[in-house]
């Protein structure tokens, strides 16, 4: 994988657009795993890890420099037919990052304390749910330029995994409400604040798989 640490601007004008989108899932996707990583330190207490990753997803402007090159690249392009769908794809995986940025930033609101373990285990399984679902989606995006039936594969896990995530989800919310708790407090608020967060971000991942099975079944009938 390229690094977007290894490469100056000029050397990111000579990438292909494909290059570019590939290069931009892998830094949204690093951030996110920070972000990830994060909450599963907030799981174990351990505030400064907590706060040191969130800040890293805040922070981390890496992928400004790749948005540019591509913008640049693509509006001058010929690719008539495809150029639509590859601009909605970069846009999708930049709405990752504005979702995990905005979750990131009510996070560090508040140093919540959770109710009890079995909370903090059930939320683990939903981020071990969450981090499988966006390495997938990495995979389906790099691949749905080579292979387009093993892309829609790799998406039709990712909607299945959801379906699990969301039993998943909607069983920690239970448990939250059923908490002898003032549903006023920040604890509350906190904590349900953080299961919809990811679920909006786990929502987004499926809605994006669901289009490149779209794209899949698209470019299919013109190979």
């Amino acid at each position: 994988m390229v690094e977007i640490t290894d490469l100056t601007k000029k050397e990111l004008k000579k990438l292909k657009i494909d290059d570019l989108t590939h290069l931009f899932m892998d830094t949204i996707n690093e951030q996110t795993q920070k972000l990830i990583e994060g909450i599963e330190y907030l799981t174990k207490e351990d505030f400064d890890n907590f706060t040191k990753n969130l800040n890293h997803v805040l922070e981390t402007k890496t992928e400004l420099d790749i948005k540019k090159t591509f913008e640049a690249k693509i509006f001058k392009s010929k690719l008539m037919f495809s150029k639509a769908d590859r601009l909605k794809v970069f846009g999708k995986i930049n709405d990752i990052k504005d979702i995990g940025e905005f979750l990131a930033h009510k996070m560090l609101l508040y140093k919540v304390l959770f109710p009890d373990e079995e909370f903090k285990l059930k939320l683990e399984l939903i981020l071990k749910s969450l981090r499988q679902i966006t390495m997938n989606l990495v995979d389906a995006v790099k691949t749905i330029g080579t292979d387009l039936e093993r892309a829609h594969e790799i998406c039709e896990y990712i909607k299945e995994e959801r379906r699990k995530m969301r039993i998943e989800e909607w069983d920690l919310l239970e448990r939250l409400w059923n908490y002898d708790m003032d549903y006023l407090s920040r604890t509350f608020l906190y904590l349900k604040e953080l299961i919809e967060g990811i679920k909006t971000l786990a929502n987004h991942i499926k809605n994006f798989a669901e289009y490149i099975q779209f794209l899949a079944t698209k470019y299919f009938y013109f190979k």
